[in-house]
């Protein structure tokens, strides 16, 4: 889990009760609040199977990330989004629970591989240790860093974006020739 100082403009990973992530989203943009929900289109099928439509729902529900201070975010929960709640981790010096946060970085790489046709949603809790640390350098992926796996059951490679403990996405399908190791 990742810590930062709490007057740190960061983007801090907040949960959403009753999968509201849509409506919180639309308030936080009328509010002026940089933020992030990461949504998907699918498919609306009716009773015969009969594609009817698309509809835009979040990749991972419950979680919105939103790039502020703690004490901004704060400020914005009290009264007017109050059911938002922070993700906290425990500080390994201290032992207090932190608000938890993604580095610029690796929310940039997520936010690019989900906003990509080729990435799909992959278990949040899969193994990566395994892996090699990569970075693409070639096509729509070049310089978002991950972890290059093969998918399970799969003989495809990818490399995967990884929020510890609340999501992952995975590029399409790349050549080992696409990425260096880091």
């Amino acid at each position: 889990m990742n810590i930062i100082d709490k007057n740190t403009v960061a983007w801090y990973v907040l949960r959403v009760t009753y999968q509201r992530e849509i409506a919180a989203s639309k308030r936080l943009e009328e509010m002026q609040v940089e933020h992030y929900v990461p949504t998907v289109r699918k498919r609306i099928y009716n009773d015969k199977g009969v594609s009817i439509g698309w509809k835009t729902e979040p990749l991972v529900h419950n979680y919105i990330f939103v790039r502020d201070t703690y004490s901004n975010l704060l400020e914005v929960k009290q009264g007017k989004l109050d059911y938002l709640r922070f993700m906290m981790a425990k500080d390994p010096k201290t032992g207090e629970n932190r608000p938890q946060y993604v580095p610029d970085k690796q929310m940039a790489d997520f936010i690019k591989v989900v906003r990509t046709m080729g990435s799909k949603p992959v278990d949040p809790d899969i193994d990566l240790k395994k892996g090699d640390k990569v970075r693409v350098l070639v096509g729509p992926f070049e310089g978002v860093e991950g972890v290059f796996v093969r998918m399970p059951n799969r003989h495809e490679k990818r490399v995967v974006v990884k929020i510890e403990g609340v999501a992952a996405v995975a590029t399409q399908t790349l050549n080992a020739s696409d990425v260096e190791k880091i």
